[in-house]
C-alpha cells in the first residue's frame, strides 16, 4: 500500500513539476511574442509617420513658396501614383476646406471625424476609421502661415496586413510551442528527478531486503540534488557503521560476560553448599559485588568506546590547560607509583590549551599512566611530558616495562584485546580503545612506539586552541 503511494507520489510530482515548466515555457514565448509584437507595432507606425512628415515638409516648403495657389499647383504636377496614396487638405481657421485631395479608398472614411481637431502649432497625429471599421488612416496635422492647418493621410491597410501575418504565424505556432515545451518539460523533469527516484528505490530495497549495505547512485554533479543523494548516503554510511558497531559490541559483550558471570555462579554455588558460615557467605558477596562491579564498568566503557567511534558521544568542549591536566593525573597515581617503588617524571613546558571535554580528556592521560605503571617492574620509571609542535599539543607517556611484541602492535587498539604477556594483569582490554576513539573524537591522533623488555611510549597529538 505505503508502495502505491510513494509511486504515485513521485508521479505525481513529476507531473505537477512537467506542467509547471510547460506553463512558464509558454507564458514566456506568449510574452516575447507581444513585446515583440509591440515593438514591431511601434516601428511601423514610426515608420508611417515618418513618410508623412516627409510629405508634410515638402508640402510645407511649397505652401512657404507661394501660398495656396503655389501648392496646388504643385500638387497638380505630381504623378497620380503620389496623388492616389496620400490624402491631403488645408483647412482654414474656421474650418473652412480649402484645399482637398482625395485619394482611392477614402470615399469611405468620415470627414466629420476631422472637424472636432483643434488647430495646432506643433505636429499632431490621430487614426481614423472608415464605415467598414476594417481600415484606418494615419493623418497628420501641422500648422501652417496664417492660421491655417495641413492635413496628410496615409492609409495603413498595408501596415495592418504585416501585423494580422504576423499574428497569424505565432497562432500557427503556438500549439507546436506548446507540444514542445511539455515535451521538454517531461524530459527535463525526468532528468531532473531522476536522484529522487534513485533515492526511494534504495529507501525501498533497504525495507524489503534490511540490507543497509545499499546506496543511492551518485552523479558527478554539484546540484541541489546531488548534495542530497550524497548527504543520504553518508547518514546511511553512519547508520551503517551504527548498527556494525553494536553487533560487535553486543558479541563482544557476550563474549567477555561469560567468564565474570560464570564465576558469579561459580561464588554463589559455594556460598550456598555452605550457607551456615556467614563469613563464607560475606565473602561470596563480596566477590560478587566486585565482579558485578567489573562487568558495569567494562558495560559503560564499550558504550563509551561505540559512541565515540561511530561519532555520537557527547563532549562538553572548553579551553583547557594541558599541564595542568596532566599536573592532575601524576598527582591521583603518586601513590600507586611510589607503592610499586616506580619514579615518575612530569616534563611540562610553557602552557598549552586545547579545545576538549576536560573529563574525558583527563581519562585518557588516566588510562595510559595506568597501564605504564601496571606494566612497569618495581624499580621503573614513568614519563608524562607535553610540549608544542607544529600548532599541536604533543603529549608522550613513557614507561621501562615489558613493551609490546612488533605483531601485537596493530591489535592493542582492539576492543577486548589483551595481549599473551598482559593476561597476567588484570584488566578489561579496553583502556587503550577507549583512548583511541577519545582522542579521534577531539579531532586528534595517537601512536605508540615500543621495544620488548624496553618499554612503550605513547604519543598524543592534539590541535591547540586557536
Amino acid at each position: 500500500m505505503s508502495s502505491k503511494r510513494s509511486r504515485k507520489i513521485g508521479l505525481t510530482f513529476s507531473l505537477k513539476l512537467s506542467l509547471l515548466y510547460a506553463l512558464f515555457f509558454v507564458i514566456s514565448s506568449l510574452g516575447l511574442f507581444v513585446v515583440a509584437y509591440y515593438l514591431i507595432e511601434g516601428l511601423v507606425e514610426q515608420r508611417e509617420q515618418e513618410i508623412i512628415r516627409n510629405r508634410i515638409h515638402e508640402y510645407v516648403a511649397w505652401y512657404e513658396e507661394g501660398g495656396l495657389r503655389a501648392l496646388k499647383a504643385r500638387f497638380d504636377e505630381q504623378s497620380n501614383t503620389a496623388r492616389d496614396i496620400f490624402f491631403v487638405r488645408v483647412v482654414g481657421p474656421f474650418n473652412n476646406v480649402l484645399f482637398v485631395s482625395i485619394p482611392e479608398g477614402f470615399e469611405g472614411v468620415d470627414l466629420n471625424q476631422l472637424r472636432s481637431v483643434p488647430p495646432t502649432e506643433t505636429d499632431f497625429w490621430l487614426s481614423i476609421k472608415d464605415h467598414t471599421k476594417k481600415g484606418s488612416w494615419t493623418i497628420g496635422l501641422a500648422p501652417l502661415p496664417g492660421g491655417l492647418t495641413l492635413q496628410v493621410g496615409k492609409s495603413s491597410v498595408q501596415s495592418q496586413e504585416l501585423l494580422s501575418y504576423f499574428r497569424t504565424i505565432f497562432i500557427s505556432f503556438v500549439v507546436p510551442i506548446l507540444l514542445l515545451g511539455i515535451i521538454g518539460g517531461g524530459v527535463l523533469t525526468f532528468r531532473a528527478i531522476r536522484p529522487i527516484r534513485n533515492l526511494i528505490q534504495t529507501v525501498r530495497d533497504i525495507l524489503e531486503t534490511g540490507k543497509m549495505s545499499k546506496r543511492v547512485p551518485a552523479r558527478s554533479g554539484r546540484g541541489e540534488m546531488d548534495e542530497l543523494v550524497s548527504l543520504f548516503n553518508q547518514m546511511l554510511d553512519r547508520n551503517d557503521s551504527l548498527i556494525r558497531a553494536m553487533h560487535e559490541s553486543l558479541d563482544n559483550v557476550a563474549h567477555d560476560l561469560r567468564t565474570p558471570m560464570t564465576r558469579l555462579r561459580g561464588v554463589a554455588e559455594l556460598a550456598l553448599q555452605d550457607a551456615k558460615n556467614p563469613e563464607a557467605c560475606y565473602e561470596a558477596l563480596g566477590d560478587c559485588m566486585e565482579e558485578s562491579e567489573r562487568v558495569l564498568i567494562m558495560l559503560n566503557t564499550l558504550m563509551d568506546v561505540a559512541e565515540a567511534e561511530t561519532g555520537v558521544m557527547r563532549l562538553d568542549m572548553s579551553r583547557v590547560s594541558v599541564p595542568e591536566v596532566i599536573k592532575a593525573v601524576g598527582d591521583l597515581y603518586e601513590i600507586l607509583a611510589d607503592e610499586k617503588n616506580i619514579s615518575m617524571d612530569v616534563v611540562l613546558s610553557d602552557e598549552i590549551f586545547i579545545n576538549a571535554d576536560r573529563t574525558r580528556f583527563q581519562q585518557v592521560i588516566a588510562n595510559l599512566v595506568d597501564n605504564a605503571i601496571k606494566y612497569s617492574g618495581d624499580g621503573g620509571r614513568v614519563e608524562i611530558s607535553a610540549r608544542e609542535k607544529d600548532g599541536h599539543a604533543l603529549i608522550t607517556v613513557s614507561d621501562k616495562g615489558m613493551g609490546i611484541p612488533p605483531q601485537e602492535v596493530d591489535k592493542i587498539w582492539d576492543r577486548l584485546y589483551r595481549g599473551d604477556r598482559s593476561r597476567s594483569r588484570r584488566g578489561l582490554g579496553l583502556g587503550l580503545s577507549f583512548v583511541r576513539a577519545i582522542i579521534q573524537a577531539h579531532g586528534g591522533t595517537i601512536s605508540v612506539e615500543s621495544q620488548p623488555n624496553k618499554g612503550s611510549t605513547f604519543i598524543i597529538r592534539v590541535p591547540k586552541a586557536g
